[in-house]
């Protein structure tokens, strides 16, 4: 699962970030948690792992539209076709808390610069909360932090679970992606009218449609997603361009067709061959 990418990189982190801020902690000492987990570095991870397998849906783009390694792996084997979007417009498909559109990071020191922001702020609620705690056990805001690191823990893994559907390992850079990013608050302790809301209810922002979540079977796993529906932006071209995949079938004239029945300007869209050199035998 490539959001557990964020579990490999956030020891480091956290070492760093805990240094520029003054706070001293043995991450692995012996400290008991539960059974099974007897230091902090154990305790995080572990709280970290639960938020990240929470469900999030993500939808993948690359600024590179003709990229072998993209056709083979995502391209029906270069059957399939690439279609361009309008950048200004698919990065509107943003709402506060519910939908965001996200370059995906892949170097690792601007990583570690986005968990070490995300745990600056955890430690700055920390300092919040210590000075509001009137019965806290000690008055050293060190002790109290260590002390409380499960507080700590419950505040930084909620930004970083949100930060690490946009990280990826660096071998993957040439991949160059952007993401569309859904993350709807789903646990099993929610209220029915919450999930209610999930399921049924349509969500409509900046000329996007967001379907209410849905599943379907595939293998052995269910899997869910959500329609992003973006009709209203058909006329404004939010699909410039088409790149036919290098050892597909169709052709420009198929593509051009296709996209007038579904009332896009047809005209308007740039349709070309890809330039890679691969075909199947």
């Amino acid at each position: 699962m490539e959001r557990k990418w964020i579990l490999d990189i956030l020891e480091e982190s956290l070492g760093k970030a805990f240094e520029e801020n003054q706070i001293t902690i043995n991450l692995k000492e012996d400290y008991w948690y539960n059974e099974g987990i007897h230091n902090h570095i154990s305790f995080i991870l572990d709280v970290l792992k639960h938020y990240v397998e929470r469900s999030s849906f993500i939808t993948c783009f690359s600024r590179n539209g003709d990229l072998l390694s993209q056709w083979r792996a995502y391209g029906d084997d270069g059957k399939g076709v690439s279609i361009g979007f309008n950048s200004g417009l698919l990065s509107k498909a943003n709402k506060k808390d519910i939908v965001y559109f996200e370059d995906v990071l892949y170097d690792l020191n601007e990583q570690v610069e986005e968990i070490t922001c995300a745990v600056e702020n955890a430690i700055i609620y920390m300092e919040n909360l210590f000075e509001q705690d009137i019965v806290r056990i000690s008055d050293n805001f060190n002790k109290y932090f260590v002390e409380e690191f499960d507080a700590f823990c419950e505040v930084v893994c909620d930004h970083l679970a949100e930060i690490s559907c946009y990280m990826k390992n660096p071998s993957f850079k040439e991949e160059d992606e952007v993401r569309i990013i859904y993350s709807p608050y789903m646990t099993p302790d929610c209220t029915d009218k919450d999930l209610i809301d999930i399921f049924t209810k349509e969500k409509r922002f900046n000329n996007f449609v967001l379907k209410p979540l849905n599943y379907f079977a595939r293998d052995d796993q269910i899997i869910g997603y959500a329609d992003l529906s973006f009709d209203k932006l058909i006329s404004k071209d939010i699909i410039t361009e088409v790149i036919i995949g290098p050892s597909s079938r169709v052709t420009e004239e198929d593509i051009f067709f296709l996209l007038s029945k579904h009332g896009y300007n047809a005209c308007d869209v740039k349709i070309s061959n890809s330039k890679a050199s691969y075909r199947l035998k």
